[in-house]
């Protein structure tokens, strides 16, 4: 059974993620963006629906898209220029998830281990849509901020639009640009 300590600890991490303000569309100007917590919350509801319509494990597509990001209540949120900078960052987050996971039972621990692996190292089919749909995510966001009046969106969307490795998904988010350039 999880300790009084250890849902206190995960809680915590989570509390850090919903106050946690995107970096990318601060420096960019936008007002109240979205937190990380929100970025993970449309990334696993986007995942369990695609994961679905390809046929793969939609819970655990949501289980690695809500822990995706979670190295960052720690670490925050860094721009890939930061990123960049930091050469042990795998390392730093390989960190913050396994002491995470000390504060759980074991059989919850290696869950969480495993989906952050999969994730980090994309060496699964389910792993990899997360990690597109992540991009994804974030080019629908920056959509939404550019409908907003933010033209600084443009260059995140763009980003997004480079990493997703899936020709489906790329097309999915070229098509829901159109009639905003």
């Amino acid at each position: 059974m999880l300790s009084v300590e250890g849902l206190a600890r995960i809680h915590d991490a989570v509390v850090r993620l919903k106050e946690l303000r995107r970096t990318g569309w601060l420096k960019r100007g936008v007002r109240n963006p979205e937190s990380v917590a929100a970025h993970c919350y449309a990334v696993a509801v986007l995942s369990m629906i695609l994961a679905d319509l390809m046929d793969l494990d939609a819970a655990e597509a949501m289980r690695i898209a809500l822990i995706h990001d979670l190295p960052e209540a720690f670490i925050g949120d860094l721009t890939p220029r930061e990123k960049e900078r930091i050469g042990d960052l795998g390392e730093r987050e390989a960190e913050v998830i396994m002491e995470m996971a000390k504060a759980l039972p074991d059989e919850a621990a290696e869950k969480l281990i495993d989906a952050w692996r999969k994730y980090s190292e994309g060496s699964s089919e389910t792993a990899r849509l997360v990690r597109d749909v992540d991009k994804l995510e974030m080019g629908l966001q920056a959509l939404s901020y550019i409908k907003s009046g933010y033209a600084g969106a443009w260059e995140i969307y763009e980003s997004a639009l480079r990493e997703i490795r899936s020709p489906e998904l790329r097309g999915l988010l070229m098509r829901m640009a159109e009639g905003l350039a």
